[in-house]
């Protein structure tokens, strides 16, 4: 997925006004999260995005790694934005979204083990976790009356 596709997607998805509001948004939720990673693994997730999308590079060299909860994130990301919480919250879960679903390059999705625990689940938007297969034994009883089975499952309905 190339740019100013993902932009589209985003901007529809988002229900923006324009390809500036949506480049805007992108912009501020990558500079919000670009607090919270270290330098490296944000450099790699957002290496296969188009120029113009990288968020302005932080003041000095040398920058301290915050750690925020999903409700301070999303305030930040608020105040960047000059937008509600609700509003920045939703924008936030899109450009997630829709960045894990690109396919290119390292997801959101990959570099969440490094925010802190409440945050995960809104970089991981879009990706489903795969569902782990239900065990199922069979268990062989020998009654009185001739041998009946039993079948015992885990966690099956």
């Amino acid at each position: 997925m190339d740019g100013h596709d993902l932009l589209a997607r985003i901007q529809a998805r988002g229900r923006l006004h324009g390809i500036n509001q949506t480049r805007r948004t992108v912009q501020g939720v990558l500079g919000a999260l670009q607090d919270l990673l270290p330098a490296p693994a944000f450099r790699r997730m957002t290496a296969h995005l188009p120029a113009d999308l990288h968020p302005a590079p932080p003041a000095g060299d040398a920058r301290p790694i915050e750690v925020l909860g999903c409700r301070a994130f999303i305030t930040r990301l608020a105040a960047r934005l000059h937008l509600d919480e609700p509003d920045a919250a939703f924008l936030a879960r899109t450009v997630f979204e829709h960045l894990n679903a690109a396919g290119s390059g390292p997801a959101p999705a990959a570099v969440a083990h490094l925010v802190a625990a409440d945050l995960r689940p809104l970089l991981r938007a879009g990706v489903t976790p795969a569902r782990q297969p239900t065990l199922r034994m069979r268990i062989s009883l020998a009654s009185s009356s001739g041998s009946a089975a039993k079948q015992v499952a885990g966690s099956d309905r």
